[in-house]
């Protein structure tokens, strides 16, 4: 009876126990379904949690759920959001005075280096001589700028003022060192000039490099003493891109003209090459910054020899269109020529006009 009597007892509480414990796994389910999602949830759990909601037409058909979450990058706590910086553009310069007065290619040059140059640049080979009357010199000028040309060297107009070359091409700067070489040989200092277009470049550090000292040999029966020079423009434009052009006038052809006064220690020959060797070392200087074009009248032919232009160039790894004679214009192996042709002008050489792709 006993035992009969404590079993009706326990059952309230057994029942109580039970009770608690279905409530329990109920709302635990419910939690988890919750944190699942009710999309993500049985079709049946779905509507038991949301009895308000429509039933599905279909098992397939899913509902947008009524919260979605916007996920951001995350950003670490003290870091600097960097802004994409613009091409670095150098001061713009008149260029170096008293340049060039001794022998030897230039140290160093402080600027940038350039961003990549797009697209073509189109540059004029001319050597004017001094003797050419004014209007042949405009009329010259015009010839060579009238495609609106980015770059035009000029030899031999030490004769001309810079003010008389501006004039004759309007849109155009131009450079040479101001300060004449008086030293012995030194009245070929002044005959090398660069121009440029004024729209599209500025020149930010420009100079004159002599690159051979003392050359002695005969002309018209006359000894002479005539050293070399080169005339360098560093040029960039608004988009970062950095041009060297060089304008520079070699020794009358060696192999042509080999006699010299006196006893002098040294061949034509090796002057011409150790002045290329000048030339070189100053262009690569220059390419450190970006491409360099290297125009003027060479006096030499290619295949006289390993001392001339085109085979000093060439092996420094340069490329070169020339006209008919030996007005050339060098650039990078990897420069592309898009076109080059002789023009007519005032002058005993044709003018070299050429397209070079630097992109």
């Amino acid at each position: 009876m006993s035992s009969h009597r404590g079993s009706h007892d326990r059952s309230p509480l057994l029942l109580l126990a039970v009770s608690l414990l279905v409530t329990a796994a109920m709302v635990s389910g419910g939690i988890a379904f919750a944190e699942i999602g009710a999309d993500d949830a049985p079709a049946s759990v779905r509507e038991a949690v949301d009895p308000g909601a429509a039933p599905s037409p279909s098992s397939t058909t899913r509902r947008t759920p009524a919260v979605q979450r916007t996920v951001r990058p995350k950003v670490k706590p003290g870091a600097v959001i960097k802004k994409e910086r613009g091409p670095v553009l150098a001061k713009p310069s008149e260029g170096r005075t008293a340049t060039g007065l001794a022998l030897g290619p230039i140290p160093a040059v402080d600027a940038p280096v350039g961003t990549r140059v797009r697209g073509a640049v189109s540059v004029s080979v001319a050597n004017l001589p001094n003797r050419t009357s004014a209007g042949g010199f405009a009329s010259s000028l015009r010839t060579l700028t009238a495609d609106g040309q980015d770059f035009v060297t000029l030899n031999e107009v030490s004769g001309r003022s810079l003010d008389t070359i501006r004039a004759a091409a309007p849109g155009y700067d131009a450079y040479r060192d101001p300060v004449p070489d008086r030293s012995t040989g030194g009245s070929q200092s002044m005959n090398n000039v660069v121009m440029w277009r004024t729209d599209r470049w500025r020149m930010i550090d420009g100079g004159r490099v002599k690159v051979v000292d003392n050359d002695t040999g005969y002309q018209g029966g006359h000894a002479f003493t005539w050293d070399r020079y080169a005339t360098w423009a560093m040029l960039q434009n608004t988009d970062g891109a950095i041009v060297s052009v060089v304008s520079v006038h070699m020794p009358t052809n060696p192999a042509k003209f080999p006699r010299q006064p006196g006893r002098p220690s040294m061949s034509r020959v090796q002057r011409y090459s150790m002045g290329m060797d000048v030339l070189v070392s100053t262009v690569r200087v220059l390419q450190q910054h970006g491409p360099v074009l290297v125009g003027g009248d060479m006096n030499s032919h290619h295949n006289q020899g390993a001392w001339t232009a085109a085979a000093k160039m060439t092996a420094a790894g340069y490329r070169y269109v020339k006209d008919r004679g030996v007005m050339h214009l060098f650039f990078e192996n990897d420069a592309q020529v898009l076109g080059s042709r002789q023009v007519g002008v005032a002058s005993d050489h044709p003018g070299l006009i050429a397209t070079i792709d630097l992109d």
